[in-house]
């Protein structure tokens, strides 16, 4: 395999087909995304290839994730390819591209067992764990029991953004900290986007979608400085009762090993971790 010139170069339109295809036969994907999201990578310039010419044997792709960090979201290698020969051929440019865009860190959700001690192999250290939580909805609401009267639950402003993103850097540490570009995302498509105010200030919010009978907090948050008010409690009462005006039958959410305060929150509101650990990969690239 060595003596074949293998050409990495960044990714085309017309390589979206040969992309599709390693991703159906090959034994070695991470693919975790759509063919739309596919599009949008390869036409932002956030995928490459590695290629003979008439064989592709691999593919790697990011998406922006916050400033200077980038998210390693789709990795492939065709059968019968190394796979430590195959992340050095494609993660190297990879990274030297991702410095030059001005990102220094790459990070990998191990979602994939595989992938997780080949990329340690590359640089990549586990920073974290997400654990994965789940409960029934609950059969009788909850926010009264959790109300508190010093604070105001109410809609966003479109206004407030700086505002909320601010709330947000400083309730959740980095990597996990969402840009302004992110909360507007949210606030657009969730289908229950709330805040907590305080005298006029913002100091918590959450983020709901439901798709059936499966619901999803995306985010809470409260400032660390209004913790243990009570104010988190009514936050996630709010949620699980919305879900459950809009007939969702299970609730999940996602959060981090080191986030003993939340995991604590979750478990008093009937929440149990489901499912393995997923490591949370990062590479510092400013070493290259």
């Amino acid at each position: 395999m060595h003596e074949i010139q293998i050409v990495v170069r960044p990714a085309a339109l017309e390589d979206l087909d040969r992309i599709m295809q390693l991703r159906q036969h090959a034994r070695r994907v991470v693919m975790h995304f759509g063919y739309e999201d596919l599009v949008q990578m390869i036409k932002r310039d956030h995928c490459l290839v590695a290629d003979t010419g008439p064989l592709l044997w691999g593919f790697a792709c990011t998406s922006s994730y916050q400033e200077r960090l980038a998210m390693l979201r789709g990795l492939g290698l065709v059968n019968g390819w190394l796979i430590d020969d195959g992340l050095t051929y494609l993660l190297h440019p990879l990274e030297s591209e991702q410095l030059a865009r001005g990102v220094h860190f790459l990070m990998h959700l191990a979602v994939d067992v595989w992938l997780a001690a080949p990329l340690m192999r590359q640089g990549f250290v586990v920073h974290d764990y997400i654990i994965h939580f789940e409960r029934a909805i609950p059969l009788q609401p909850l926010t009264p029991e959790f109300i508190r009267p010093e604070v105001h639950l109410r809609a966003l402003g479109s206004h407030e953004i700086n505002h909320l993103t601010l709330l947000d850097h400083q309730a959740f540490d980095w990597p996990w900290q969402f840009s302004s570009g992110e909360l507007v995302k949210w606030l657009m498509t969730a289908d229950r986007f709330a805040v907590l105010e305080e005298q006029g200030d913002l100091v918590g919010y959450s983020c709901v979608q439901v798709h059936g009978e499966q619901a999803q907090i995306v985010r809470l948050a409260i400032l660390p400085a209004r913790q243990g008010l009570g104010y988190g409690r009514y936050l996630l009462a709010d949620a699980l009762d919305f879900a459950a005006r809009q007939g969702a039958k299970h609730v999940t959410l996602n959060t981090q090993w080191h986030n003993v305060v939340s995991q604590r929150l979750y478990k008093g509101f009937g929440f149990r971790a489901v499912g393995r650990r997923i490591p949370v990969l990062i590479k510092d690239l400013s070493g290259k």
